[in-house]
């Protein structure tokens, strides 16, 4: 793939890993997401939580990328202003999914939240796709992850899964992106660079590193997901299968494999409005000028 589809991908994985994971979003158990969801867990109907969405619909993570998203195709890059404001209105009182403490605090007060979550997570490629090559990169991500989330893990875990994401677009396999995260994130990187060590099966290290939202512990699940199946597709299933907060680390793991694997069209095929993600991910593209 070219760079510039590989950043087309990347967003598209994205989307559609969040869309897979959206229907068993949230159960903890094990057991049971691997009951409900069998070998093939992905596009489940609701169970627990998102419960007016359809199958191919997309968690309250998909539609923040959305708004990242529309908001870089009609601006042209990161505007605070306009971002903040599309995401008021999208997350407003007659907004039909979860709204989380950050989102709350937000339409409250206008102003990023003191929150540590995965919602930080959401618009990361969205603005690693638009300033791949920024020589300012990484405060172009910080001030995307302020304008929701004023908090410091949220930044710097935050701006470490950036760097992966950033690094598989450019061409880098699962493992060398990963790798590049960890030695650009500063005071994070011991926690990540375990990851680059760990011998256990995804499920089994979500469980022993959490499978919570909060960012030390969703950023080193994701890339760990991100690290393990010959293809995008067995990623993404064994980070459903996992459990807990799914689609929020799959903001991170599926634009890592959709960089470097590509999205598999039957999977696409699901989305419920694939033509909308097809073009927000093309205006993003032409935005960041690629070649």
């Amino acid at each position: 793939m070219s760079k510039t589809e590989r950043a087309r991908q990347a967003i598209l994985g994205a989307l559609v890993a969040d869309a897979a994971a959206m229907g068993l979003h949230w159960i903890y158990d094990v057991d049971r997401v691997a009951e409900l969801g069998g070998a093939e867990p992905e596009f489940h109907p609701p169970v627990d939580y998102h419960q007016k969405r359809s199958p191919g619909g997309y968690t309250h993570y998909g539609d923040h990328l959305l708004v990242a998203l529309e908001s870089i195709a009609e601006s042209g890059g990161l505007d605070v202003e306009d971002y903040r404001g599309r995401y008021k209105q999208r997350f407003s009182a007659d907004y039909d999914g979860y709204v989380d403490h950050a989102t709350k605090d937000l339409l409250e007060t206008g102003r990023g939240a003191d929150d540590n979550q995965a919602g930080a997570l959401t618009k990361l490629v969205a603005y690693t796709v638009r300033y791949l090559e920024d020589p300012e990169f990484e405060a172009r991500i910080e001030e995307s992850i302020r304008a929701t989330h004023e908090n410091e893990q949220a930044v710097r875990y935050g701006v470490a899964a950036a760097c992966a994401i950033r690094e598989a677009i450019r061409g880098s396999d699962a493992r060398a992106s990963v790798e590049a995260a960890c030695r650009t994130s500063g005071a994070v990187n011991k926690q990540l660079e375990e990851v680059l060590a760990a011998e256990d099966d995804v499920i089994a290290y979500a469980l022993q590193r959490g499978q919570t939202c909060p960012v030390p512990n969703s950023v080193p699940v994701a890339f760990h997901a991100a690290l393990h199946g010959d293809s995008f597709e067995e990623s993404v299933r064994a980070s459903i299968l996992s459990g807990g907060d799914t689609s929020g680390r799959l903001m991170v793991t599926g634009a890592i494999r959709g960089a470097t694997d590509g999205v598999p069209d039957a999977w696409l095929a699901k989305l419920g409005d694939r033509a909308q993600a097809e073009a927000l991910a093309d205006r993003v593209v032409a935005a960041a000028g690629l070649s």
